[in-house]
């Protein structure tokens, strides 16, 4: 489902929309809810089908009888999975912490931190943030991983080796992305390291793995979400959702931070994004940062096409000059590709 057609145009598909409202609601709402058959197949599609599986078993949500049981058992897989990750990336710490290389949680990881419950947030892989000087190092660590193997794009070597995040299989069929920086160092301008960077703000947490600030946690959300386009599976989207829910953000501090990080308007339109999803929620957002081109922009324009996806980060980026300093930096890194780097 495209977010941006939800949170931009929203009468594009009322209907779709309207069940991933009730989604939403089914798996957030504190009193007992009912789905129907339409319902259970979006779950399926966006990722959601443990978390709904979850509140299954938890007698929270009456499912169709025939879909009670596979939801239930996507619970149960998703929450085995999760161990299998979490076991992967508590080695891969324990083999940093030796190196002296912090490291700290961010996405789906991030969210079972407290956030969600363990067997509730599916993901396809674990995302581990480490300061920008020991990514290099970090790599290696993970590459040393016995039977581990390293995924990148054919024909990108330069880029897969220059980039902010290199991506390892490891044996135990987990696949671990090691970052340096949250997303593409040229979109925004996200303190990382800096005195009131993510790391200073973080909190020691289990495997030797830190805990980002939930407020942290938020805006690096919003800007994965932005990084591509927002166009997201909807359980990207109930990440904010439930740290919106549970009241405890700072919503102006957040703001400013991201004005600082020049990505003010990539957090204004991921609000919009939740504010779409979860109309059940006092709405934070007050106003409309996005120009009236971009609606049509976004009804033609696709994720799969990467001019497309460029275009679209001019109504996403801060200032004009953001995103040609992006797209600069992009079209430099692929001409390394292709000349051999």
């Amino acid at each position: 489902m495209n977010a941006p057609s939800i949170a931009i145009t929203e009468n594009r598909a009322p209907e779709v929309l309207n069940r991933a409202r009730a989604l939403v609601r089914a798996l957030t709402a504190s009193s007992p809810a009912a789905v129907d058959e339409a319902i259970v197949e979006l779950a399926l599609r966006e990722g959601l089908a443990p978390w709904l599986g979850m509140r299954v078993a938890q007698s929270r949500v009456t499912a169709p009888p025939a879909r009670a049981g596979q939801l239930v058992r996507e619970h149960q897989m998703c929450l085995a999975a999760n161990l299998i990750r979490a076991r992967a990336a508590g080695a891969f710490a324990a083999r940093c912490h030796a190196a002296g290389i912090a490291l700290v949680w961010l996405k789906g990881m991030a969210m079972i931190q407290g956030y969600v419950d363990q067997g509730a947030r599916s993901m396809a892989d674990v995302d581990l943030l480490v300061p920008a000087s020991r990514w290099h190092q970090a790599c290696r660590v993970a590459a040393d991983v016995p039977g581990a193997r390293q995924l990148g794009a054919a024909g990108r070597a330069f880029t897969t080796a220059h980039d902010y995040v290199r991506a390892f299989a490891l044996p135990s069929g987990v696949t671990l992305e090691v970052h340096r920086f949250v997303c593409e160092a040229s979109l925004f301008a996200i303190d990382h390291e800096g005195a009131d960077g993510l790391f200073a703000r973080a909190l020691p947490g289990d495997c030797g793995v830190s805990v980002l600030d939930e407020g942290d946690l938020f805006l690096t959300l919003a800007a994965h979400a932005a990084k591509h386009t927002f166009e997201l599976p909807v359980r990207s989207f109930l990440d904010g959702i439930v740290l919106l829910q549970r009241s405890q953000l700072n919503l102006e501090q957040l703001q400013e931070r991201a004005t600082r990080w020049r990505m003010r308007k990539a957090f204004r339109m991921w609000l919009q994004c939740l504010a779409a999803l979860a109309p059940f929620l006092p709405s934070p957002v007050d106003d409309d940062v996005v120009p009236a081109l971009a609606g049509p922009l976004w009804s033609r324009t696709s994720e799969l096409v990467a001019w497309q996806r460029f275009l679209r980060l001019a109504w996403i980026a801060d200032r004009p000059t953001d995103w040609a300093r992006h797209i600069a930096t992009r079209a430099a890194l692929r001409l390394r590709d292709a000349v051999g780097g």
